[in-house]
């Protein structure tokens, strides 16, 4: 008789837990039902042709993620071959934001046929790198400053005392041999949030260089330039000497370089009087002029001047890089 209760206690429990078994099933089946109906995309919405329906956060974000690898576009740069002196132009990419186009699925209407939310991806060296730049837009009362140097350390402390005064930025390009002789200049220069870009190695004639050595002569000094301020340095070259051709163009284009030249060149390296370079650069500012400048005495001596004088006529004083800025496409 014990037994006998003995086998029908072990049934009846294995009765219940085939119950318990069943009816969670049940309750986990109704739940991840009601689940989706409350938290999930509602009925017939669709993604690019793609049901959504019904699908749970962690879902779309994984549908998403997916189908955005599909449709996104790598740019393209511009390219220059000297050998045939075509310039292939760039290409802007695509790309998914991932985030706003889960939110758009979630709160979806019934029956709404969306698209992923996408956005341009600039290429970083457009058809225009391949083009010496002698000013900016001229669509704004703006110009730049910019100052080569190879030499005139005795005078830059004056300099920046008037930039820094005035809250004027400026873009400085450095040869690569005065910057082995004076990085303290270089940090400070950069820390004061002046634009620090590319004049090069050293000062040799551009326009005699092989390629192989163009490309040393700017990629050598912006390792320098990093070295120096810890920063990647502007993607400026200033070639030395104002020496450009298609060569030199061409080699800094697709290193992603612009090579930037003058609007109004100040000529001081002459030492001309303080009151001729006023005249040089009053007489011929424009909207996006770039104004070429050394660190010399005079010019120190009419800086403050130039720049009162500018800014009264309503022009801003910009960095090359701010000047030449686009609106992204």
């Amino acid at each position: 008789m014990k037994l006998i209760i003995l086998e029908r206690s072990k049934i009846i429990k294995f009765i219940c837990w085939i119950l318990l078994v069943v009816l969670s099933a049940g309750v986990a089946g109704q739940w991840s039902r009601s689940k989706r109906k409350w938290f999930g995309v509602r009925e017939r919405v669709t993604l690019e042709g793609r049901s959504m329906a019904r699908l749970l956060p962690e879902e779309v974000r994984k549908v998403v993620t997916e189908m955005a690898k599909l449709f996104t576009i790598e740019p393209q740069n511009a390219g220059y071959f000297l050998e045939t002196g075509e310039v292939i132009p760039e290409k802007h990419g695509r790309g998914v934001d991932i985030e706003t186009t889960i939110a758009t699925v979630l709160k979806a209407a019934p029956g709404e046929n969306l698209n992923l939310i996408t956005y341009a991806i600039p290429a970083t060296v457009g058809k225009d790198y391949f083009s010496p730049v002698f000013q900016g837009p001229t669509g704004k009362r703006e110009v730049s400053l910019t100052i080569n140097v190879a030499w005139g350390e005795e005078e830059l402390p004056a300099m920046l005392a008037i930039f820094k005064q005035h809250g004027v930025k400026a873009t400085f390009f450095f040869d690569g041999e005065w910057v082995k002789k004076f990085p303290e200049f270089v940090k400070q220069i950069e820390t004061e949030g002046h634009e620090i870009a590319n004049h090069g190695l050293y000062h040799g004639h551009p326009v005699t260089m092989s390629k192989e050595e163009l490309k040393r002569l700017i990629v050598d000094n912006a390792k320098l330039l990093k070295e120096v301020t810890g920063k990647e340095p502007a993607k400026l070259f200033a070639p030395p000497y104002g020496e450009f051709n298609d060569q030199i163009v061409a080699v800094a284009g697709n290193l992603g370089y612009r090579t930037i030249m003058w609007t109004i060149d100040t000529i001081d390296w002459q030492r001309p009087t303080p009151e001729v370079i006023i005249r040089r650069v009053v007489d011929k500012i424009k909207p996006g002029a770039i104004i070429l400048m050394h660190p010399t005495v005079p010019t120190v001596k009419a800086l403050e001047r130039i720049v009162n004088t500018l800014r009264n006529q309503g022009y801003a004083l910009v960095t090359v890089s701010e000047l030449l800025k686009k609106e992204d496409p």
